[in-house]
């Protein structure tokens, strides 16, 4: 690690001094002092010089030959030679760059390295540096621990620094450093165990003596540990037959007191324990409760449609004969009206009350034969936010007259739903059409989408109109069921809406607080399943 640290440290250094320089804009005087100055940084910095794109040398090299007196390490003829063939090893743009180390006999092994720097009109000039590995190799044999010869081997294996050995098979310990470095550890193995046979010597002599001790302990303290004890057994019987708030009586300072402690903690604990049992066992009443009460109330969604379908199917036998002599009458009467001419002021009058109220007759024939429907039809894979969207613009103009501001929220990335557009658009339009009846003196109706999981899609109709009554929320989706306070009509828009979310397999609810608001909540599955919503 200290290897490894020390060369990081030099290159960061270096790098960080020499990529501040504007090379380019230097002249070459300043070009040779900052040469100069990185030198200086580094007492084991041996070499600089400055290089063009082209391999020239851009002025004098700066380095100690053997004759100079320096803190650097100084530089023979023969690692120079050396040194300016390795330091092409900096390509352009390459950033910092490492040659394999130079060993010269007699002088301590430099690390040619070299680092791009940008030149003029964007060309690259290489910083070739030469560390020497003098100082490393010192802190390096410092730092060794007493009788651990220590070496530094380049990637190669040759060694850079430290002594060759000449014990017969030593303990050796090997370190990785940094560019294929490793630093080698050596020690002679009788030195190396020498702490162990001398701990294994104490080992057993202190085993001995606690041996001894612990037979005089024993005789000596038989007759001390028996109170604490029959104390313990009488706290665990009690513990066993369920008097949790037993404790041990605690008295004096030795081990047995911790242990009545320790004992005291454990009843504690167990009577907490049974009181979170207790409270969990309490939860779980509670959790039953609420799930019978879902299936309480699965039961009555089930009696629910099966009374719906009971009734749907007697209005439509009703219906179909109604529908006979319904069309008769109307037939007849618009006969008669297509000759208003020929008729006076009062049958006219009378012959048009009877049209609209055929008419209205046929509207409601019409919507119970509907309920008989059991089945979705042409269905196919729709996008809810478009059914929402025209069953909100189909009442577009009620909404007005109404003044009624409608709000979109509507979910991204909702899945599909399998269904027939427009019986689902018929469905909404009742649901926004009951809502617009609630505001008669204008509100806010919302219209919200949202997936569940991705397996539901549900839709919120939410309305500030009067509200139902808690009493009434039962009731409203029962055909023909209505109160002139909360509705204006013939009491089937709601059923009609039911039956047809319960054709697509899906469920509609509803929420209300009087004078508040009221919110229908209607829950499709996605298109990829079929599963009855109960």
């Amino acid at each position: 690690r200290t290897t490894s640290g020390t060369i990081d440290m030099a290159q960061r250094m270096v790098r960080g001094l020499a990529r501040s320089i504007p090379w380019a804009a230097l002249s070459a005087e300043e070009r040779h002092g900052a040469l100069v100055l990185i030198y200086e940084q580094l007492d084991d910095t041996a070499i600089v010089v400055l290089r063009d794109a082209e391999g020239r040398s851009l002025g004098d090299p700066v380095f100690a030959p053997p004759t100079r007196a320096s803190t650097h390490a100084p530089i023979a003829a023969e690692a120079l030679l050396a040194f300016e063939a390795a330091w092409t090893v900096a390509l352009p743009g390459r950033g910092w760059t490492a040659g394999e180390p130079i060993v010269i006999t007699g002088q301590a092994p430099l690390v040619p390295t070299a680092l791009s720097v940008p030149g003029p009109d964007g060309a690259a000039w290489t910083l070739a540096i030469g560390f020497s590995l003098r100082g490393l190799c010192k802190e390096l044999t410092a730092t060794a621990p007493v009788g651990v010869t220590t070496r530094l081997l380049d990637a190669g294996g040759r060694t850079l620094c430290g002594p060759s050995l000449a014990t017969v098979d030593p303990l050796t310990a090997t370190a990785d450093a940094v560019n294929g470095w490793r630093v080698v550890a050596e020690q002679p193995r009788d030195v190396a165990f020498a702490s162990i046979r001398r701990i294994h010597r104490q080992t057993v002599f202190w085993l001995l003596v606690g041996v001894l001790a612990a037979i005089v302990a024993g005789v000596v303290l038989t007759r001390a540990i028996r109170r604490p004890l029959r104390r313990l057994a009488a706290g665990a019987d009690a513990l066993a037959k369920g008097a949790l708030e037993h404790r041990v009586e605690v008295d004096g300072s030795d081990e047995f007191t911790g242990l009545a402690t320790a004992f005291n903690r454990m009843s504690e604990e167990i009577e907490r324990k049974t009181t979170e049992i207790r409270g969990w066992n309490a939860d779980l009443h509670a959790r039953v409760d609420a799930r019978t009460a879902e299936l309480r109330d699965a039961q009555d969604q089930l009696l629910q449609s099966r009374k719906l379908g009971a009734v749907t199917a007697l209005g439509a036998g009703i219906a179909h004969e109604i529908n006979n002599p319904l069309m008769g009458v109307l037939g007849m009467t618009q006969i008669l009206l297509s000759r208003k001419d020929q008729l006076d002021e009062r049958t006219v009058r009378n012959l048009t009350t009877i049209e609209r109220e055929a008419l209205r007759v046929r509207n409601i024939v019409e919507r119970m034969s509907s309920l008989a429907r059991d089945s979705v039809g042409d269905g196919v894979r729709l996008d809810v936010a478009q059914v929402v969207d025209a069953a909100a613009n189909a009442n577009a103009s009620k909404l007005a007259a109404a003044q009624v501001e409608i709000e979109r929220v509507f979910a991204a990335d909702l899945p599909r739903v399998f269904g027939n557009a427009t019986q689902l658009e018929q469905a909404l339009s009742q649901l926004i059409d009951n809502s617009i009846r609630a505001m008669p003196t204008g509100g806010r109706l919302k219209l919200a989408i949202r997936a569940i999981e991705g397996e539901l899609v549900t839709i919120d109709v939410v309305d500030t109109g009067r509200g139902i009554a808690p009493e009434l929320l039962e009731k409203i989706f029962e055909p023909f069921f209505t109160t002139k306070d909360n509705w204006n009509g013939v009491g089937l828009g709601l059923t009609l809406a039911h039956r047809i979310v319960e054709v697509h397999q899906g469920r509609i609810r509803a929420s209300s607080q009087v004078g508040t608001g009221t919110t229908m909540t209607v829950t499709l599955p996605v298109a990829r399943r079929g599963a009855h919503l109960q």
